[in-house]
């Protein structure tokens, strides 16, 4: 088990120095003209575009392998190989309204499954990262911690994730149940940030009705690798291919929830 950062893999020490530079981009100003809207409400900034350029200069360089992103696209490798999956700003919304509630968000992908994640935190100066089979870590001003998830903050974090038709109905129903159940603390956040607090303990499960690995795989292995519990929505194994992500710190709350959205659940379920 690694001790320090030194013994990280080479693969995870270039995404760590990646996600540091794409913070320090993301940290400027952003001006009003610098903002787009595509597909009705969905946000871009200069800066979501900035800062996928700087991971993508700094991977491609050290490593060589393709990049897959959130706003310049690319494509993964048909035979497995190794590539990258970036998400430049995760919560342009929060970050173009001024809230300091999003991350940045860079994840290798080995043989169809994620085994390298790394989060970058710009409201606590914090980097989240995850090692597929060695564990998951909190970096924060040179001290290495281990995240450990804890179901003890009763908060969950419900999004709709932008989902359609019946899934969208399904949140609303699974959404309308959690508040009815006056069991948990109920947020939303905007954000895949949620995901690095579920691995911290400073949530207890969050649950997002659609979302792509682009923006949630990272987050998927901190989770998986400190010890909490992932899956899709209806319970499968979450895969890079999922489109919803139920996470939670125990197996107990992770059933409970499941069953809420089974409950919400229409006859075909899909977005």
């Amino acid at each position: 088990m690694p001790q320090s950062a030194g013994e990280f893999r080479p693969e995870t020490l270039v995404a760590v120095k990646a996600v540091n530079q794409a913070l320090r981009v993301a940290r400027r100003s952003v001006e009003s003209q610098g903002i787009t809207v595509e597909d009705g409400r969905d946000l871009v900034t200069v800066r979501d575009v900035a800062v996928e350029d700087a991971i993508r200069g700094m991977v491609v360089d050290a490593l060589g392998f393709p990049v897959v992103g959130e706003e310049r696209g690319g494509e993964a490798a048909a035979d497995g190989a190794p590539y990258w999956l970036v998400d430049p700003i995760c919560g342009t919304r929060n970050f173009a309204s001024g809230i300091p509630l999003y991350c940045v968000n860079l994840a290798l992908v080995e043989g169809d499954a994620i085994t390298v994640a790394v989060v970058g935190d710009p409201s606590t100066g914090e980097m989240h990262v995850a090692e597929r089979g060695r564990g998951a870590w909190v970096l924060n001003d040179g001290i290495r911690s281990r995240l450990i998830p804890s179901d003890g903050s009763l908060t969950i974090v419900v999004e709709d994730g932008k989902s359609k038709g019946r899934r969208r109905e399904q949140a609303a129903q699974f959404t309308a149940a959690a508040i009815r159940a006056d069991r948990w603390d109920f947020r939303s956040l905007g954000t895949t940030l949620a995901l690095p607090y579920l691995a911290a303990g400073r949530i207890s499960a969050y649950v997002v009705f659609w979302v792509s690995a682009i923006h949630a795989g990272p987050g998927s292995l901190l989770v998986t690798e400190a010890g909490g519990i992932v899956s899709d929505i209806d319970g499968r194994p979450w895969t890079i291919r999922s489109d919803s992500l139920v996470a939670s710190a125990t197996p107990g709350l992770h059933e409970e929830l499941l069953d809420l959205a089974r409950a919400g659940r229409s006859p075909s379920g899909h977005r």
